[in-house]
């Protein structure tokens, strides 16, 4: 297929200044409040966190593939979403859109330690701590059951079993055991790697199937081979199947014999 995108011209850039000037404002009005304030030292608000306490490069390593994993999830189910949504398919984008947000609130307590920490001054236990930052997810879980149904959710009870043993070794292990830590956070880690691969793959398949529908719709009509008589491969297309379409490989569309749409082996 030949590159239909052109090179543009330097008149052709000046609309994308906006937003860069917007986005420059919003982040300098950040900067300028952290250089006026002084309660807390610039070096520990811009430097790395290894590097002030005067520890190896891999310090907290494994926690940070942590966070690019919850941050993956919620980009890759963020952009799934707007995809979704721009084909035609309400019901997939809301579904997406609820899961980028329950990624972005355990993305939030993982990289800030909301629970551990911020939740804390609140003078709440740790139980309910907890279960303030699980419950969104619980209840994304819930409302979109029949949603997920139709995913692969084998990956997903992946996740929660990594979720679910990380709690149970934190409420069971001795304070300052190191075998207990390493269980702990190994589970954990591997529920965020579940996690992020479930919101990857699921979005990839429900934009596949989106794109592949909306492509069908604005199909011009194909002749019928043997017959004089146009056909509308438009009126010929899947049924909605919800907020995924089946795993790749599942069943596509059927043509009267003798049909094929235009640019398809």
């Amino acid at each position: 297929m030949a590159e239909r995108r052109r090179r543009r011209a330097l008149r052709d850039q000046i609309p994308s200044v906006t937003p860069l000037l917007a986005m420059w404002a919003a982040g300098g009005s950040v900067l300028a409040f952290v250089g006026a304030q002084r309660s807390v030292a610039l070096e520990q608000l811009f430097l790395d966190p290894a590097y002030l306490a005067g520890e190896p490069w891999y310090t907290g390593v494994l926690s940070d593939l942590g966070v690019l994993g919850w941050a993956s999830a919620t980009v890759t189910a963020l952009w799934g979403g707007w995809v979704a949504s721009q084909t035609g398919r309400p019901t997939a984008a809301r579904f997406l859109r609820a899961a980028a947000l329950v990624s972005a609130i355990l993305l939030a307590d993982d990289l800030f330690q909301l629970h551990a920490d911020l939740l804390r001054f609140l003078g709440l236990p740790k139980g309910i701590r907890q279960l303030v930052i699980v419950l969104p997810a619980v209840v994304w879980l819930v409302r979109y059951a029949a949603d997920i149904a139709r995913t692969r959710w084998v990956i997903l009870v992946g996740a929660l079993i990594g979720f679910g043993a990380s709690l149970l070794v934190d409420g069971l292990a001795a304070p300052g055991s190191t075998v207990g830590l390493f269980v702990e956070d190994s589970a954990k880690l591997l529920g965020v790697l579940a996690w992020t691969q479930y919101m990857v793959l699921t979005s990839l398949d429900i934009m596949r199937s989106t794109i592949r529908d909306a492509s069908l719709t604005s199909r011009p009509p194909v002749a019928l081979a043997g017959h004089g008589i146009g056909h509308d491969d438009t009126t010929d297309q899947p049924a909605r199947r919800g907020a995924d379409d089946p795993a790749p490989g599942g069943g596509g569309v059927r043509h009267p014999a003798g049909a094929r749409p235009a640019g398809r082996d």
